[in-house]
Order: structure tokens, then sequence, then C-alpha cells
């Protein structure tokens, strides 16, 4: 786009005007195909929202270029993530904007100032949105104006799922900051230090960010507890299980105390599940990021030697390790957090969607310990089974069975390796996403005819990380209940294996009751088994 010069006023005012009048819209389209029917609607996004601007002008100084972001539909602004790519691939910063691992908070207008280059950008508003990427031409006083409209292809709120994300070490108001860009509702700003100067922000019905949820970062553990923080320094030698027993008798906590498993691999994790106060898991967590690298890291007991390897290693067994813990008869929900801040991840990168009738933190949190939620870093998936949302129990009586009308709604941006639906760890059904559509977007009606867990997953195909989305388990209640011997023997070794790290630790005598009494529960839950 050439920009004409203005024959009157300031070089200045010159380029403004003649940037607005010769603005271009730009509309991100879609590739895919958007089908609906009677119990199932599906969206495959292929993210193509594309600019290119070369600007000329009058303006002193640099290369000046300014593109607004906003909704295609209704021309309404739209804050974005924004990475800009010099020439030779590098991101580089607008002025003005926050910073964060190669991307800039685009809050209302990108105004960049740079070099004569080329430059492209990629433009992001979470998943609900199309993607945007473009490019611009900076030559030496220059000046131009651009608007890139985005596509919405989801209405998550007006569904009633609210999004969250809740691991982020930025701070409370810079969590918030970023909250518009990535089209989230809460998100969780953990701290490892004593109650002070508390960081809530922004409570409310629109958007909030919690600052008082404590993250105990001690090695052994990778407990987060949300709505407290100690009233002084953690030392050493107490246990993570003292943490949250303390938490969670705490009578004083304006919010119930939410006990989450951060790290899912962490050493005490069998400790903290025998003493029946964890409220959910993050299956996924800081383990899973946008650019596939994360921290290493490896479980005391390897589940199944050789199986987890490669680039979708750590997220196919925190998943494994999130199934056997189903299997052992508990019912804890899953949850998700990016760690954001230091994972290299943006805010809401593996985010939870909990179904709420009325957007409040108190309701959210309620939903989220019911279960009543979907988990991603990637695809929307929307389920009901006979009508009812996750964490739903369905009973029978023994020798009875129940059937299943599994209805979804699915909308994703990524390439879907297949869609599943998985019953006690096994594949209850499961198609590639054109064999689901060749089928009418419809899930055969399923029987079940004993007790356990269910959840629907989708799993893309990308190659780098394990993307994916999962359900919280539906439950089933046909007679006995579901107890695996093999998963409960797992728990245990486990906690062997714990028990014999603890023994050399600044924590070991305060962690021996705690090993005394985990090792009283699994021994019971053993002596429940009702399956191999």
């Amino acid at each position: 786009m050439v920009i004409p010069e203005a024959k009157t006023q300031t070089p200045a005012q010159r380029t403004r005007e003649a940037c607005q009048s010769s603005a271009r819209r730009l509309t991100a389209t879609s590739n895919g195909v958007c089908r609906s029917g009677p119990s199932w609607v599906l969206c495959l996004l292929w993210l193509v929202a594309t600019a290119c601007l070369s600007c000329t002008g009058m303006a002193q100084g640099t290369g000046t270029v300014e593109i607004d972001f906003v909704e295609q539909a209704t021309d309404e602004p739209l804050a974005c993530r924004v990475k800009i790519l010099d020439p030779r691939g590098r991101p580089v910063r607008a002025r003005g904007t926050l910073f964060q691992d190669g991307w800039n908070l685009v809050e209302k207008t990108l105004l960049f100032k740079g070099r004569p280059a080329d430059y492209t950008y990629q433009v992001f508003h979470g998943p609900q949105f199309s993607a945007g990427q473009g490019g611009f031409t900076l030559d030496k006083n220059a000046s131009g104006y651009d608007v890139l409209a985005l596509e919405r292809h989801a209405d998550l709120d007006s569904e009633g799922w609210i999004g969250g994300d809740l691991l982020s070490y930025g701070s409370a108001e810079q969590t918030r900051r970023w909250l518009p860009a990535e089209d989230l509702r809460m998100a969780v700003s953990v701290r490892d230090g004593p109650a002070a100067d508390l960081e809530t922000t922004g409570e409310g019905p629109e958007r909030w960010v919690e600052g008082t949820s404590y993250h105990d970062n001690r090695p052994g553990s990778g407990l987060v507890l949300h709505h407290w923080l100690p009233p002084a320094d953690v030392p050493e030698t107490l246990a993570s299980t003292r943490l949250l027993v303390m938490a969670k008798h705490e009578a004083e906590a304006p919010e119930p105390v939410h006990a989450e498993i951060q790290r899912l691999w962490a050493r005490d994790v069998p400790i903290w599940l025998a003493s029946k106060h964890i409220d959910s898991v993050q299956v996924l967590s800081e383990h899973l990021t946008l650019d596939g690298r994360a921290r290493s890291w490896k479980p005391i007991v390897d589940p199944d030697p050789g199986r987890f390897r490669g680039a979708l290693g750590p997220g196919q067994l925190v998943e494994y390790l999130y199934w056997q813990l189903l299997e052992t008869g508990l019912r804890i929900a899953p949850t998700a957090g990016s760690g954001f801040g230091e994972s290299g991840s943006p805010l809401g990168y593996n985010r939870v969607y909990a179904s709420v009738s009325s957007p409040t933190s108190r309701t959210w949190w309620q939903a989220v310990r019911a279960g009543r939620s979907f988990v991603t870093n990637g695809p929307l998936l929307r389920t009901e089974i006979n009508g009812a949302k996750p964490g739903t129990v369905f009973s029978a009586p023994a020798g009875g069975s129940v059937e299943l009308d599994v209805s979804l709604t699915l909308t994703t941006s990524d390439p879907v390796q297949y869609l599943e639906v998985v019953f006690n760890g096994q594949s209850l059904y499961q198609a590639r996403l054109d064999e689901y559509a060749r089928q009418g977007g419809q899930i055969p009606v399923l029987e079940i005819e004993e007790s356990g867990w269910l959840i629907v997953r989708v799993v893309t195909e990308r190659a780098h990380t394990y993307r994916l989305a999962m359900t919280a388990p539906y439950y089933f209640d046909v007679g006995a209940p579901r107890v695996s011997e093999t998963a409960v023997r797992f728990f245990q070794r486990w906690l062997e294996a714990s028990a014999e790290q603890i023994a050399t630790s600044p924590q070991a005598a305060s962690s021996q009751p705690y090993v005394d009494a985990a090792r009283r529960f699994w021994q019971a839950r053993l002596e429940m088994a009702t399956v191999p």
C-alpha cells in the first residue's frame, strides 16, 4: 500500500491523515469447514489472516507503522499478543508495550518504529479467534497505517464456559494486563512467600487475577494452595504435607482453600493423595510449552520404562499418571496452568474452562472442584453425555448398564490426529476427524456395564509438543466401585521410593507421620481392589 503525500499541514499531520484515509481493511478467513447438526458442531480453523503493508511518507527519522486489530463481525478493538520479527527472524519490541518471551502486548494500537527493513508479524487473541500474520516494509522517512480484522469462531462465554490459567509466575498486575489479549477471564498469580501486600486485582464478573495462592516450590514438592498464604517463610524442615494440612484447616480463610498438585511427577504425590486433601491436578502444566522446550524432569518411579520418549513423552506421561490416579478410585478434577513468566509460554497456553451459570470467583472454583470442566492447550472441546456436563456421576444397579449419548462441540486450529472416548484407561471409541465427519459428526451410542471413569479427548498432530483437549472425567457407579490393584501397587512403589529420598532430606522428621499414614491409606486401598 502506497500512502499519498498531502500538500498542506505539517509532515506529521500529512502522514497521519494520509494513513487514515488510505487504511485497508484486512479480514481473517477460514480455510476449514464448519458444520452443525442436532448433536454436534465441528469447526476446523486454519489461521490465515494476512496483511502486507508498504509505508512511504514524509515523517522524519525511522519508519513508523500503526496497525489496529479488531473483531471482524463487530469492528470492536481487540487487545492482542503480537510477535514482530526482523529480517533475521529475531523478535523485536514495539516501544511502550509489555514484552514477554518475544511477544508484545498490544492493548490498543500497535505503534512500531524501526530501522528500514522488511518485517513480519504474528497476531493472536486466544483460541476462539483466528490468528493473523502479515508483513510491512519500512523505508527512511516512512509511515503507514492498517487494520487487521480477526474472525471469531467460538463464543464460550455465551455457552457458559469461563477460561482460566492457574499458574502465572508474573505479578498480579502484569498478569491482569495480559488477560484480554489471551481472551481469558481469570488467572492465578502464584507466589512462594508469606502473606504481605496481597495482589488480587480486578476481581469481578469480567476479568480477575488472584494473587493469594502459595506455590511450594521446594525440592520434592510442587503444591499450589489457592486462597491461602503462609503467615511466615516456610522452613526447609517442614513437610509439604504438613503445609497442606495447615492450609486446609485454616479457619479464617475468606475462600475455601483449594489444594492443587501442580507437579504430578513430584516426590510427595502419593503422600498428598493419601491425605484426601487434594482438590485438583494440573494435568496440563509447565511441562507442556508453546515451543516444546521445558525444564527436564522425571518421576521417581517410571510406570512403563521406555514408553514415554521424545517430544510428546512428558505430556503423555503426566496424562498417564493422572489416569492411574483415577484407576485407584480417587475422583479428582484436572486443571491447567501455563507457567507464564518462566516457562516461555504465553499466559493461557494451558488453560481450564469451567461451566458456570454466573461467572464469579466463588462459582468458578466450585465448578472446577466439581469437574464441570475441560483442559486444553489447543482445541476447544465442549461435551455433554446424556445432556450432562463433565463431573456427572451415573449410577446403575449391579448387573445393569448405562447407555451414553455423547454430543460435542469442537473448535480447533490444529490438525487433529484423533477424537477418543476413554473408559477406565481403554479406548471405547476412537476416530480420525475426517472419519468422525463422515459419520455425520455423531458418536455411536455407547454402553457402560461396570463402574469407573470416562473422559473425551482430542489429540492433535503437533510433533514438537503434546497438544490436546480433555474433559474432566464422568464417573459411573455400576455395582461395586472400581479400584485397580495394578494402579494402587504403582503408587505404593512410588511411596516407598519417596520415603527413601525423604529419609535423607531436611523434612525427614516432620514427614514421617505422613509417610506412615500414606502407607496405611494405600494398603487399605489395595484391600479394596476390585479389578487387577
